[in-house]
């Protein structure tokens, strides 16, 4: 088996068992005021249509649902039981589909806006992923990434041995680094507390 797909392997399995206890985890209220606050950047107005992708248990999806009701809201992640889970609670509300960043089920030119959070540094191919995104926005259309961000070695180490399918964690540089190559224009870069960073970028 390649190493990518050992990778995504080891990364279903971990949120497949996580998916159990997700949603009561001591992780949680953090990671929600992180999806507020993706969800804050987006301006929303009638039939948008907004991607979030590695949605877990669905919990962004649900925000831009309360927000306005009229939007067309999807969801991609590579657990199945995350995907359960988000089921339950949008019901009709979001299309959710199995899948990962590397090969995104959807046709080109779909979004206005792809989010994700705190998923980017489970990705094995962070290229790919980003030409993925690439492909399924409209012109002018954003994403709006926000992930851990860390220089420490050690803290660098820890997370890996607490996540066993992260593969990368990225600097403010690495980042901007990565857009451009992948041709996006870098809107804004908002570091929030200590080690997380929202990026903003335009196709």
């Amino acid at each position: 088996m390649k190493i990518e797909e050992q990778i995504k392997e080891t990364n279903r399995k971990f949120f497949d068992f996580w998916a159990v206890t997700y949603d009561w985890s001591i992780l949680k209220p953090w990671l929600y005021s992180l999806q507020k606050k993706a969800v804050s950047s987006i301006k929303l107005k009638n039939n948008l249509h907004i991607l979030d992708l590695g949605c877990g248990t669905g919990d962004s999806l649900l925000l831009l649902y309360h927000l306005n009701k009229n939007l067309n809201l999807y969801g991609l992640d590579i657990s199945e039981k995350m995907l359960k889970r988000a089921n339950k609670k949008l019901k009709e509300k979001a299309i959710l589909r199995q899948g990962e960043a590397g090969k995104i089920p959807f046709r080109d030119n779909l979004f206005d806006y792809v989010i994700t959070t705190e998923a980017f540094h489970h990705f094995p191919n962070p290229n790919l992923a980003l030409k993925e995104i690439f492909r399924i926005l409209k012109k002018g259309g954003k994403l709006i990434l926000t992930d851990i961000t860390f220089k420490s070695s050690i803290i660098k180490s820890l997370f890996k041995f607490l996540e066993p399918g992260h593969v990368k964690i990225y600097t403010k540089e690495e980042f901007k680094d990565l857009f451009a190559k992948n041709k996006f224009k870098v809107i804004k870069q908002e570091k929030i507390g200590l080690f997380v960073i929202l990026n903003m970028v335009k196709k």
